[in-house]
C-alpha cells in the first residue's frame, strides 16, 4: 500500500535514506547527505510529497512524488511528476518494490493528466541508471548539480 507519510515516520523515511546511502557507498557510489536533513523530509511531508510503501505493517520503502522539479529540470509545464528520493528498506529488497513505485507513479501521472513521469539519478552508477532504463525510462541529459551530476530520465504516462 502507498500512501503519505505521517510526521511521526519523519525519521524513519530519513533512516532509510540513510541507509540506502550506506549500501550505495558499498558499491562505489555517493548518494544522499548522511544523515539526511529531517527539515527537508518534514517540508515534503506537510506538502504531501513524501510517501511510503507500508507492506505487511511496516514501511519497506519511502519516495517524493513533486509537481515540479525547477533546480534538475528547469522551469517547464506542468506536463509531468517528479519522481524522488526512491529508497527501498535493505531487508525488502528483491521483491520488486521499486518496480511497483514507479507503476504506481506513473498512473498517478495518468491520473492527473500529465504526460510524463521524470527522475534524474547519478550519472557515474551505471546500475542505476540501467535500472531505470529497464523500466522503460529515456535519458534526457544532465544536469550538473556542484556535489555531482546527475542524468535526468523520462518516461511517457
Amino acid at each position: 500500500m502507498i500512501r503519505p507519510a505521517t510526521a511521526e515516520e519523519v525519521p524513519l523515511a530519513a533512516a532509510i535514506l540513510d541507509e540506502a546511502t550506506a549500501y550505495v557507498a558499498t558499491k562505489g557510489f555517493e548518494q544522499w547527505p548522511v544523515p539526511y536533513p529531517q527539515d527537508e523530509l518534514r517540508g515534503r511531508q506537510r506538502a504531501g510529497e513524501l510517501l511510503v510503501y507500508e507492506l505487511d505493517g511496516e514501511v519497506a520503502a519511502v519516495f517524493v512524488l513533486q509537481r515540479d522539479d525547477v533546480p534538475f529540470w528547469g522551469e517547464r509545464p506542468a506536463d509531468a511528476l517528479y519522481l524522488h528520493k526512491l529508497a527501498v528498506r535493505r531487508s525488502f529488497a528483491g521483491r520488486g518494490i521499486g518496480t511497483q513505485v514507479v507503476e504506481w507513479a506513473l498512473a498517478r501521472t495518468r491520473e492527473e493528466g500529465r504526460s510524463f513521469l521524470r527522475l534524474d539519478c547519478m550519472r557515474d552508477n551505471p546500475e542505476i541508471r540501467a535500472y531505470y532504463e529497464a523500466l522503460g525510462f529515456t535519458a534526457r541529459g544532465e544536469v550538473d548539480i556542484g556535489r555531482f551530476v546527475c542524468s535526468l530520465y523520462e518516461r511517457a504516462a
